[in-house]
């Protein structure tokens, strides 16, 4: 076959033009120092290029949201540890406070300091984080806590986001309480259903303040003072009963019963939801006093009732004169349970600036057996009710005949102050012995709480365990029942603690925190008691005060001794000096060495109960001490303890989801490691390899060129030539 000289031609262009294009696009990428410049050059590489810029794009909001997160955390630790130090400073403060001698003065002192360190937590729990309140939820007001003066002008209430922070027990209930996230690359869920986002799949960048420094109280009920309520003014006000929060709206009438009517009807609009579903709504009784009401009108115990002015929706309402008894309050209460069946009491009863001797009988009903007469407190509250009327004119001064505001004394429109009458020369100081008191705390389940047809969620030694209470179910019973559901062998006791093998559970919920307390075991050291000697203790049961007094004879039994007296107080004390009382209320026991008296100081009590809030918690010690109410005072170091052990659990929290966001950058930082490098091999040259490739062409580029005298035909010019 002859191979012709223009088909010998256009190989040869053709070769040389692919070596000169090949050596002109390897000279591109060099200079570029990339693959390709466009798309359509490598359609795959781009491809697969395009989707590892994305996956680095992504990884660099990963790396700067766990950063921020990170800082947000440290910050919030900081300001947790700060707080645990002040916690630690206010209980020494008032160790110190109760420690000392009654001076008034002196009280006051230490009243102030815990009123500053009062206003320097709620400085501590506003720290900002890039102009984000780290404590304020998901709001972004600049101080989420603040602190209102009371009616002296003197720090009285802890606001968190504008609500009292004894208002509601579950901390899920006040603004801006939904949890702010992150996405940090783990794989975010939503589901589709509810569009929430799955908290396991993100990373928490909030914190509750309510939930971080404690909310809610004992049980509270809410006072209006109906005498500042003028008629035809219009009055708003925003309450919250139960963890339920209206706002009311009435027109001022012309006397106290149209009032209470008048207000009583807006609240039976409002809660006309919960009044149909069989829930607690508020009702305000003849003196002004809004507690919580059951189904059939009758005072429940347990719940909140909490009240502010709503300055928002009515700008041109006049205030009302609130006051909201969930902690230390300025009522004094008939301690019913410290009189005994006919004994006769003296009373000093000051309404305002006038103070009247009170004397009556504490009520027996006779009815029922003469020769052994019962105890009955009503008769006890119409007996003593009688006096007040005698004495100051009937409906001026009222003392509450409901539960749990029963023994409570009110006059509208004025301060009432009760003070026993003792003698003084019964007065004795009391340098008795002390006894070893031990107090060991434990996880408990606050069995009042759990409601019929909610469900509930705790963790017992780690395992959750859903608890469902059915309609006529008691608590107890339907918590044992959730226990064996969950494959949990354990014993439920009346104090709610949860006993297994032999042990008490560790008890948690996040969803349910309201519902899950501690429980404090007490116990005498039985050896530490010795016969010919003397012993005082204070002891408190649920919110009676006694104080127990013992001497020991020679030759008599100590521990039999001890037990006998401590059964008068209602207190029960085993073979192994372990300590119980009955119906589940609540035991604090420790030495008295403070003054004694006859007893009748125990005939009244200023009414008080404590704030679950610790800032809120270190305001009420400071009012007690300036009143002098040492016993108080005191009652405030436990809870101060309890809850800076919460604080230092919530601290340890912290550093788990530092260590967990440390984890997740060092993966985010070798995943873009590996990123980098796909990306190179996908979009860059190797430069050494390319400039080899480069000189290898370009030599067969020359040496083509010098074989064109062979390939190319001689022209006419040559052969002239």
């Amino acid at each position: 076959m002859r191979i012709t000289n223009p088909t010998l031609l256009r190989g040869y262009n053709r070769d040389l033009n692919r070596i000169s294009s090949s050596k002109n696009e390897l000279e591109r990428k060099i200079a570029s120092t990339r693959n390709f410049n466009r798309a359509h050059e490598a359609p795959l590489s781009a491809a697969k290029a395009l989707n590892v810029r994305k996956s680095m794009y992504y990884n660099d909001q990963h790396t700067e949201n766990l950063k921020v997160a990170n800082k947000f955390y440290t910050e919030a630790e900081t300001s947790l540890l700060q707080v645990s130090e002040k916690m630690a400073q206010i209980r020494e403060t008032i160790i110190a406070a109760c420690n000392t001698s009654k001076d008034t003065q002196d009280y006051k002192i230490y009243a102030q300091q815990l009123m500053t360190s009062a206003q320097e937590l709620c400085a501590i729990f506003n720290t900002d984080s890039a102009g984000r309140s780290i404590f304020g939820g998901e709001g972004n007001e600049a101080l989420p806590f603040s602190i209102l003066n009371g009616s002296d002008g003197r720090p009285a209430a802890v606001l968190y986001h504008g609500v009292p922070v004894n208002a509601m027990n579950d901390y899920n209930g006040f603004p801006y309480s939904d949890d702010v996230y992150i996405d940090i690359g783990i794989g975010m869920c939503v589901d589709q259903k509810t569009h929430e986002v799955d908290s396991a799949s993100v990373l928490r960048t909030s914190f509750n303040g309510a939930k971080v420094s404690g909310c809610g109280a004992e049980y509270g009920v809410a006072d209006i003072d109906l005498s500042s309520v003028k008629p035809g003014r219009k009055y708003c006000f925003d309450i919250y009963a139960d963890g339920v929060k209206k706002t009311i709206e009435f027109t001022g009438q012309g006397s106290f019963s149209d009032n209470v009517n008048a207000i009583n009807d807006e609240l039976k609009k409002a809660y006309k939801k919960e009044i149909r579903s069989g829930k607690n709504y508020p009702q305000m009784d003849a003196q002004g006093v809004v507690s919580l009401r059951d189904k059939d009108g009758k005072a429940v115990e347990g719940g909140i009732v909490s009240m502010m002015n709503n300055t928002t929706k009515n700008p041109r309402a006049d205030k009302l004169v609130i006051d909201n008894d969930s902690g230390y309050t300025d009522k004094y209460r008939l301690n019913l349970s410290a009189l005994e069946e006919g004994g006769k009491y003296t009373v000093d009863v000051t309404v305002g600036n006038v103070t009247k001797t009170i004397e009556f009988e504490a009520g027996t009903d006779n009815l029922a057996d003469t020769e052994n007469p019962i105890y009955r407190e009503d008769v006890t509250v119409k007996n003593f009710q009688a006096a007040l009327d005698a004495a100051f004119g009937e409906g001026k001064v009222n003392v509450s005949a409901d539960d749990p505001t029963k023994g409570i004394v009110t006059s509208e429109g004025a301060s009432v102050k009760l003070t026993a009458k003792a003698a003084e020369d019964e007065k004795t100081e009391n340098t008795n012995d002390l006894l070893t008191v031990n107090a060991k705390t434990s996880d408990k389940v606050n069995l009042k709480t759990l409601k019929e047809g909610e469900e509930y969620s705790f963790k017992v030694n780690g395992t959750e365990v859903k608890v469902s209470v059915k309609d006529g179910q008691d608590a107890k019973t339907a918590l044992e029942e959730a226990l064996k559901d969950a494959n949990v062998t354990a014993t439920v006791n009346d104090n709610g603690t949860i006993s297994v093998n032999g042990a008490n559970a560790t008890i948690t919920s996040d969803t349910n925190a309201a519902a899950v307390g501690t429980y404090t075991e007490y116990s005498i050291d039985t050896d530490s008691l010795e016969a010919g000697k003397s012993y005082s203790l204070k002891v408190v049961v649920g919110n009676d005060v006694k104080n127990v007094d013992v001497t020991i004879p020679e030759g008599v039994d100590a521990k039999q001794a001890l037990q006998d007296a401590l059964k008068g107080a209602g207190v029960t004390m085993g073979d192994d000096g372990s300590l119980t009382v009955a119906d589940g209320k609540s035991l604090s026991v420790s030495n008295n060495r403070s003054e004694a008296a006859d007893g009748s100081n125990a005939i009244v009590k200023r009414e008080a109960v404590y704030s679950n809030n610790y800032i809120q918690l270190t305001l009420d010690a400071a009012r007690a001490l300036e009143n002098g109410d040492i016993e108080y005072a005191n009652g405030c170091i436990d809870r101060i303890v309890s809850a800076n052990e919460n604080l230092l659990v919530e601290i340890a929290d912290l550093g788990c989801n530092e260590e967990f966001i440390d984890f997740n950058l060092s993966r985010i930082t070798t995943r873009q490691e590996n990123l980098s490098e796909r990306q190179n091999d996908l979009e860059f040259i190797d430069q050494e390899e390319a400039i080899t490739l480069w000189k290898q062409l370009e030599a067969l580029y020359n040496a083509q060129l010098q074989m064109s005298s062979q390939v190319v035909p001689n022209s006419i010019f040559n052969y002239m030539k």
